[in-house]
C-alpha cells in the first residue's frame, strides 16, 4: 500500500524558504536530501517536508478553493500566534478559530502557501 512520506511545498525564492521554514517554523535542512538550487528536504521531529523551487509565488482564496495546506500542532495556539505575529508572519486569523476538537488559526508563508496552526482540547 502507498503511503505519504514527503510534503511538498512550492516556493519562488529557495533561499528565503530555507531562512523561512527553519527560523520560523523549526525545520532543519536535512543535509541527507539536499539538492540545491532546485529543492531541500527539511525535517522537524519527524516530519519531512521538500521545498521545491517555483516560477512564481501563489495566492491562495483561503478557504474557499481546493488547496492542500500543513497543520501544525502547538500546546498554545495563543502564544504560537503571538510568536509568528512578532516575527512578521501575516495571520489570516487574528484570533483562534473553534472546531469540534480544539482550535486552529491560519497563517501565510512568504510565498502565499497557507498553514494552519492546531491546539487540540
Amino acid at each position: 500500500m502507498p503511503k505519504v512520506c514527503i510534503i511538498q511545498i512550492g516556493v519562488s525564492d529557495l533561499d528565503q524558504a530555507i531562512d523561512w521554514y527553519c527560523k520560523t517554523l523549526g525545520f532543519e535542512v536535512a543535509k541527507e536530501h539536499y539538492h540545491h538550487p532546485v529543492a531541500v528536504d527539511l525535517v522537524q521531529e519527524g516530519s519531512r517536508l521538500l521545498l521545491h523551487r517555483a516560477e512564481k509565488p501563489t495566492h491562495i482564496d483561503y478557504p474557499n478553493v481546493a488547496q492542500t495546506l500543513i497543520c501544525i500542532q502547538t500546546d498554545n495556539i495563543r502564544e504560537t500566534m503571538n510568536d509568528l505575529k512578532s516575527k512578521g508572519v501575516e495571520l489570516i486569523h487574528e484570533t483562534p478559530q473553534n472546531f469540534p476538537d480544539g482550535m486552529y488559526a491560519a497563517f501565510r508563508d512568504p510565498f502565499g502557501n497557507v498553514h494552519e496552526l492546531v491546539e487540540f482540547k
